[in-house]
């Protein structure tokens, strides 16, 4: 397997955990850490409906979510023309993964139900995490995203309208969205299945990308 083979399919991993991490966060704490699309619209739910604690928590996600993508981009910068994944895509994606361990811990002290302060720092840290992840992958391939995918699925349906058309991301992007809805129903069901665990799912998918791309990029 080709590196730039082995990128996309890592890709596809990260975006498989979004969708586990927003189907968890969602389901039990009513906001949005990875799709801010849908958290701003949330947001604007809340406020319209008086819903106050709802409002802040997904400003908290908003806030957080940006200052992930701000340290991503610093530290990580842009990726050599040459390079299909340099080791700071590698630093960084760690620094995720140790966020998104740190969300575990927090979830399995609160027995599954945090509320108030805690919810708060588990919003601010998953948020965070996935802002590190979005910056992240979106330096290894611009035109995708693993953590929402509108504008993927905008480009795929696209170019299916033209009538065979289809680029040769045609099938990249197809897999990406595939995986965001994949993830979302396997973090749905560890929800239901073990939901003091639940939030284990992203910690395994992450830890495989990060041991498989410092064992294979170098």
């Amino acid at each position: 397997m080709d590196d730039a083979r082995r990128r996309d399919l890592l890709l596809v991993a990260l975006t498989f955990a979004a969708g586990s991490v927003d189907a968890v966060v969602f389901l039990r704490l009513d906001v949005f850490t990875a799709v801010m699309t849908g958290n701003l619209v949330l947001l604007g739910l809340a406020i319209g409906q008086g819903a106050f604690r709802n409002a802040l928590r997904s400003l908290v996600a908003l806030a957080a979510y940006a200052g992930g993508v701000l340290a991503a981009a610093r530290l990580v910068g842009t990726t050599p023309h040459n390079s299909v994944w340099p080791a700071h895509v590698t630093r960084a994606l760690a620094i995720e993964l140790g966020l998104h361990v740190a969300f575990l811990a927090g979830w399995i002290v609160t027995a599954a139900r945090p509320d108030g302060l805690a919810a708060a720092s588990l919003i601010a840290v998953s948020g965070v995490a996935m802002g590190i992840q979005a910056a992240t992958a979106r330096t290894l391939a611009p035109s995708m995203s693993t953590t929402y995918v509108t504008g993927t699925l905008t480009a795929l349906l696209s170019e299916l309208s033209a009538l065979g058309a289809l680029g040769p991301d045609a099938r990249l992007r197809l897999t990406i969205v595939v995986a965001l809805g994949l993830g979302a129903v396997c973090g749905a069901l560890a929800l239901v299945l073990a939901d003091v665990v639940a939030p284990a799912l992203p910690v395994l998918v992450i830890g495989a990308v990060v041991v498989i791309a410092a064992t294979r990029f170098r």
